[in-house]
C-alpha cells in the first residue's frame, strides 16, 4: 500500500511538473522578447484551483515520505509550493510557516531540514537558469541568501501589500508615459521614494527591476493584460491588495493618474529617468543652492542642503549611509551630525566653498558612495557668484549670472579676480575666507560700455525680454533665470517684451519649436508647459517679427520638475509643529537606549501633547503614554524625558514584544508631527523571555536559513571571553547578566542580558575584570572591538541591565586607556574606582602632573587644566579646545592635525567601540601614535575626566562619554 501511495505521489508530481514546464517555457519565451526583457515568477503557475489541490497534496505527500530520489526529479512543483509559502510570509519566520504548512517537513526519519533547505535554493537556481525566473537583489538577497530566493518569487508578499497601494498613490505626480513604458527606471523612481516606509519594505523595494515590473503590471488599464504579470496572478494580486478599503482607495487612484497619462499621448524627448539617460546627472533638485543672509553688517553664506533620495535609486547603500555617516560641507570646518542630510535646511559657511572640491562627502564614506554624491551634487563655477537681493538682507544666487536693469545685486569672486569697473559698485563685507564681495545697483538704462565691463568678469544683462513664473506660485524661484515646480503642477510661465512682436518661438529641451501668437498691443505672452518630467528642463523662447526677418530678441528659463516626496519625515516650510532625530529615522533600540535624540520646533510657549506608542508587528498598539510638554522642545528636554517615560512599567512590560515605537506631538490648530522607529528586519534577532523562577532565558530567531550559525556567551565577570552556546535551544541567562551574540556568515546580532533583580542588589559594586597582555597595536584593538561588541548590543528596556553595561563599557575603557598610559596612570585609574559607599580620592592633580615630562607635555597639560571650566558644559568647546592645546605635541608624535587628533583621543578615553567604524588603516596609524607617545592618551583622559569631575561638581548634566 505504501508503495502504491508512493507511486501516485510521484505520478502526480510527474504530471504537474511537466504541465508546468511547457506553461513558464512559453513564458519564458514571451518575456524574453520584451525590451527590456523581463523575468518569470514562479507565483505565476496559472494552475486551477483544483490542480493547486492536487500540488498541495503531491508535494506534501512527497515531503511526509521523506523525499526520495524518484520525487526529487519532478521539482518544480516543489519551486510553486514553496513561492506560495512566501506569499503567506509575514515578517517572521519563513521556514517554522513552512514547517507549520508541511507535515514531516522536521520530523521524518532520516530527514535532513539543512540539506533540503539548500535544495530547494538549488531549485530555485535552476527556475532562474531554465525558465528565466527572478533573481533576488539587494540587500534581503545577500543577508537571506536562502529565503530570499521563495520570497522573491511570492512577488508581493501579504503584509507589504498595503505599503505597495501607497507609494503608487504617493508617486502618481512623477508618472510619465516613459516610465510606465520601462519597468526598470519605473522601479528606480519608486526606489527612492521609500525612505519614510518600513525596513522591510525598502529591503523589499531594494529590487528595482521586480518593483518596477509589479508597479507596471499593477498600473497597466482596466481589463488590460500585462506583459510582466499572467492574468491570473495580476488578478489574485489586485483582489487582496483591495480588500482593504484605504489600499483600494489609493490604488485605483493610482491607476487613474497612469490612465491619464498613457491617454495623453506626451513622451518627452529628453528625460532624466529613462534608460538611454542613466549616465547623465540627476536632476538639477539634487544640487545644494548658495545663499547670502545679511548678518551683522556683513553677508554670511550658507548652503541650503539638497534632497538626496533621487540617489538611492542608483545605489542602495547610499540610504544607510546618509543615515549612519556624518556629512562633511566644504567651506564647513566641523562635520554635520549622523542623518543631517535626510532633513532640508540650511548650513553656515565659514569658508568659501572650492568649485573643483566635493561640495558634499560623507565621512568615512564608501568610496561609490561619496563619488555618486560628488557627481549629483555641484555649485556653479567662479571666478564670480551673482546674488540678487531680497527683503530681509537675504541675497539668492543667480546661476545663469546675469543682471537686469533696477535692481540690487552682490557679487562675489575669488581674491585674484577683478571686480567689474562700475561706478556703482561698492566693496563689501563677506563673513567667509576666500573671497570678496561687491554690491551692485544695475542702473535702469544701462550703457554698451557697462554691458562690456559686465561681461568682461563673465556677467550679461538681459534687457529685452524676460521670462517668469505666474499663477500657481511655483516651489522655488530665482527672481532670474530658474525656477522649479513639484511633478504635476503646470508650468505656467509669462514672457515680457519690451519690443512690439509678433510672434514667439518656446524651445523644450531642443526640441522642436512650439509657435504662438503673441497678443496684439500687448506687453506679455502667458502660456502654460505640462507634462514635463522630473528632472532640468531648459526653455528657450525667440522673439519674430515675420517683416523684419530676424529674432528680435531672446531669452531662456531653467526650469527643475521636482519629486514631492510626500513621505519624507520632515514637515515643510511653514508647518506648525516639526519633529527632528538624531539619527535621523532612528531604531527602536537606539531611542531606548539614549542613542538617539529627538527635539521639536513649534511656536514659542505653546503647550502640546507628546504620546509614545508600542505597537506589535501588526500595527496593533501595546502600550501608549502621555506628556504634556512646552514648545519648542530640546533635545536636552528629550532626554530628560526619555529617563521618565521610557522606562515606566507600563511601557518596559511590552518593550520585548513591540516591533515600532510611534512618538508623535499634536496641538489642535497649531500641527501634528510624528515619528516611529522600527526595531528594524534582521537576518539574526535575539527574544528574551521571563522563567518561572524569576530569571530569564533568550531564544535566537535565525531567519538566515544557513546551517553555521554560531553563538556564543560572554559573562559580565569576564566580558572578553565568549563561551560556545547551542544556536538551536533556548539558553538561560546567568544571574550577574551577560552578551550573547550569534554570527552567520557576515550578519551578527549581539543582545545584552539582564541580571537577576536581588542578585543586582547584592552585588551592585561589582565590577568585571579585565586581564591585558602586552602594550600592542593587536591587544589596543582588540579592547576596541570588544567595547563595540557591548556598546552596539540590543539591550531591554531595564535599568539593571544599562548598569551592566556601562559597569563593562567603563571597566574596558579603564583597560585600554591603562594598557597605553603605562602602569603610574592605571595606578590612578585603579584609584578612581569607588569601592562600597566610600567616594573615591580626587587625582586630578595627580593626572596633571603625569601627563608628561617634557616641557611641551607639562604645558599642554596646564592648558587643559586652565580650561576645564569653560570646557566643561559644551563638546564642540572641550573638541577644539583639546585640540589646540596638543598640537606641538600632536605633531610631534607623528600627527600633523591637531583636530583629526582630537576627533582620534577624546571617543578613545570614552567610547573607544565608536572607532571601530574608522578606516582601518588610519585608526592603525593613529593607535601606533599613541602607543609609542602615551601622553596623547593621558592627556586627552585628563581632560574628560577633569570635565566630568567639575560637571558633577555644578550638578550639570554629564555629556557624551563615560569613565
Amino acid at each position: 500500500m505504501d508503495g502504491m501511495a508512493r507511486d501516485g505521489s510521484v505520478e502526480l508530481l510527474k504530471y504537474l511538473h511537466k504541465r508546468l514546464h511547457n506553461h513558464f517555457r512559453s513564458l519564458h519565451e514571451h518575456r524574453q522578447a520584451l525590451q527590456p526583457a523581463a523575468p518569470v515568477f514562479a507565483l505565476e503557475h496559472s494552475l486551477s484551483s483544483g490542480d493547486f489541490e492536487l500540488l498541495l497534496t503531491a508535494v506534501r505527500g512527497a515531503v511526509g515520505q521523506g523525499l526520495d530520489t524518484l520525487s526529487r526529479t519532478w521539482w518544480l512543483p516543489f519551486v510553486v509550493y514553496a513561492a506560495e509559502i512566501g506569499y503567506e510570509y509575514v515578517g517572521d519566520e519563513y521556514w517554522p510557516l513552512f514547517a507549520q504548512k508541511t507535515p514531516g517537513w522536521e520530523s521524518s526519519p532520516g530527514w535532513s531540514v539543512p540539506t533540503n533547505r539548500q535544495r530547494i535554493k538549488q531549485w530555485f537556481k535552476r527556475f532562474a537558469t531554465d525558465y528565466g525566473g527572478a533573481e533576488p537583489k539587494g540587500g534581503f538577497a545577500a543577508n537571506f541568501n536562502i529565503i530570499a530566493w521563495p520570497i522573491t518569487h511570492a512577488i508581493m508578499p501579504a503584509d507589504l501589500q498595503r505599503q505597495f497601494a501607497q507609494l503608487l498613490f504617493e508617486s502618481s505626480a512623477v508618472l510619465t508615459a516613459e516610465l510606465l513604458s520601462d519597468p526598470n527606471a519605473l522601479g528606480a523612481c519608486l526606489a527612492s521614494r521609500t525612505g519614510g516606509y518600513s525596513e522591510r519594505f525598502q529591503i523589499f523595494c531594494n529590487n528595482q527591476s521586480l518593483l518596477g515590473q509589479v508597479a507596471a503590471a499593477m498600473l497597466s488599464g482596466d481589463d488590460e493584460d500585462s506583459p510582466y504579470l499572467v492574468r491570473s496572478t495580476l488578478t489574485r494580486l489586485v483582489d487582496d491588495l483591495t480588500n482593504e478599503g484605504q489600499s483600494r482607495t489609493w490604488l485605483t487612484r493610482a491607476k487613474h493618474s497612469a490612465n491619464l497619462v498613457r491617454s495623453s499621448g506626451f513622451l518627452p524627448m529628453k528625460s532624466s529617468t529613462g534608460p538611454a539617460n542613466r549616465g547623465r546627472p540627476l536632476a538639477a533638485a539634487t544640487n545644494p543652492k548658495l545663499v547670502l543672509r545679511l548678518i551683522d553688517g556683513g553677508w554670511r553664506p550658507s548652503l541650503e542642503l539638497p534632497d538626496l533620495t533621487p540617489l538611492q535609486a542608483r545605489n542602495d547603500q547610499v540610504g544607510q549611509e546618509l543615515r549612519n555617516c556624518r556629512p562633511k560641507i566644504e567651506g564647513r570646518r566641523q562635520p554635520l551630525p549622523r542623518g543631517k542630510l535626510l532633513y532640508p535646511g540650511e548650513v553656515a559657511l565659514s569658508t568659501w566653498p572650492r568649485p573643483e572640491s566635493p561640495i558634499i562627502q560623507l565621512e568615512r564614506g564608501s568610496s561609490a558612495v561619496n563619488s555618486l554624491i560628488a557627481d549629483h551634487c555641484s555649485i556653479t563655477q567662479g571666478p564670480w557668484w551673482v546674488f540678487r537681493k531680497q527683503p530681509g538682507g537675504l541675497a539668492v544666487e543667480v546661476k545663469g549670472k546675469f543682471v537686469r536693469p533696477g535692481h540690487e545685486y552682490c557679487l562675489v569672486g575669488r581674491l585674484d579676480s577683478e571686480p567689474p569697473a562700475l561706478p556703482s559698485a561698492v566693496e563689501a563685507t563677506v563673513l567667509a575666507e576666500g573671497v570678496h564681495a561687491f554690491e551692485v545697483k544695475i542702473p535702469e538704462v544701462i550703457s554698451e560700455v557697462e554691458i562690456a565691463k559686465l561681461a568682461a568678469a563673465g556677467l550679461s544683462v538681459v534687457t529685452d525680454v524676460s521670462i517668469r513664473p505666474v499663477g500657481l506660485v511655483p516651489g522655488a524661484w530665482d527672481g532670474e533665470g530658474a525656477v522649479e515646480w513639484l511633478a504635476g503642477e503646470p508650468a505656467l510661465l509669462a514672457v515680457r517684451s519690451s519690443q512690439a512682436t509678433e510672434l514667439c518661438a518656446v524651445t523644450i529641451d531642443g526640441s522642436l519649436p512650439i509657435v504662438l501668437k503673441w497678443p496684439a498691443t500687448k506687453p506679455e505672452l502667458i502660456f502654460a508647459l505640462e507634462d514635463l518630467a522630473v528632472g532640468p528642463h531648459e526653455v528657450d523662447v525667440a522673439l519674430l517679427n515675420v517683416g523684419a526677418g530676424a529674432t528680435v530678441a531672446s531669452g531662456s528659463l531653467a526650469i527643475t520638475i521636482c519629486d514631492p516626496h510626500t513621505n519624507l519625515d520632515d514637515s515643510t516650510e511653514g508647518a506648525g509643529i516639526r519633529l527632528f532625530a538624531t539619527p535621523a529615522r532612528p531604531k527602536l533600540t537606539e531611542l531606548w537606549d539614549g542613542g538617539a535624540s529627538l527635539s521639536i520646533d513649534g511656536p514659542l510657549d505653546t503647550k502640546a501633547e507628546l504620546m509614545i506608542a508600542l505597537r506589535d508587528d501588526a500595527g496593533n498598539t501595546l502600550a501608549q503614554a502621555h506628556h504634556s510638554i512646552s514648545l519648542p522642545f530640546s533635545d536636552s528636554a528629550w532626554e530628560r524625558l526619555a529617563d521618565q517615560e521610557l522606562h515606566k512599567r507600563k511601557l518596559l512590560a511590552v518593550y520585548d514584544e513591540a516591533e515600532s515605537c510611534e512618538v508623535s506631538v499634536s496641538r489642535s490648530g497649531v500641527g501634528f508631527a510624528s515619528l516611529v522607529c522600527e526595531r528594524g528586519f534582521h537576518p539574526l534577532r535575539w527574544v528574551l523571555a521571563k522563567r518561572h523562577n524569576g530569571g530569564h532565558e533568550a531564544r535566537l530567531i535565525d531567519r538566515t536559513g544557513r546551517d553555521d550559525t554560531q553563538v556564543l556567551l560572554f559573562p559580565v565577570e569576564t566580558p572578553l571571553t565568549g563561551e560556545r552556546r547551542d544556536a538551536r535551544r533556548s539558553i538561560a541567562v546567568p544571574a550577574n547578566g551577560g552578551l550573547l551574540q550569534a554570527t552567520s556568515g557576515n550578519v551578527a546580532a549581539a543582545i545584552v542580558l539582564p541580571p537577576e533583580p536581588n542578585r543586582m542588589r547584592q552585588r551592585i559594586n561589582d565590577r568585571p575584570i579585565i586581564r591585558y597582555s602586552d602594550k600592542s597595536l593587536s591587544e589596543m584593538k582588540r579592547l576596541i572591538f570588544s567595547h563595540h561588541r557591548w556598546l552596539h548590543a540590543d539591550a531591554p528596556a531595564d535599568p539593571f541591565t544599562r548598569h551592566q553595561r556601562e559597569q563593562v563599557l567603563n571597566t574596558i575603557t579603564t583597560a585600554l586607556v591603562s594598557l597605553a598610559a603605562g602602569n603610574r596612570w592605571a595606578h590612578l585609574e585603579r584609584k578612581r574606582i569607588p569601592v562600597g559607599d566610600r567616594k573615591p580620592p580626587d587625582v586630578l592633580d595627580e593626572m596633571r602632573e603625569l601627563v608628561g615630562q617634557n616641557p611641551k607635555q607639562r604645558a599642554a597639560a596646564q592648558q587643559i587644566a586652565s580650561h576645564l571650566w569653560q570646557w566643561a558644559d559644551s563638546p564642540a568647546a572641550l573638541s577644539g579646545g583639546f585640540a589646540s592645546a596638543i598640537r606641538i605635541i600632536a605633531t610631534a608624535s607623528g600627527i600633523d592635525d591637531p583636530h583629526t587628533a582630537a576627533n582620534f583621543l577624546l571617543p578613545l578615553v570614552t567610547r573607544p567601540g565608536s572607532l571601530a567604524s574608522w578606516d582601518e588603516t588610519e585608526r592603525d596609524q593613529l593607535l601606533d601614535c599613541v602607543l609609542h607617545s602615551p601622553a596623547l592618551i593621558r592627556a586627552a583622559r585628563f581632560a574628560v575626566l577633569g570635565t566630568e569631575d567639575l560637571r558633577e561638581a555644578s550638578h550639570l548634566p554629564v555629556i557624551g562619554g563615560s569613565r
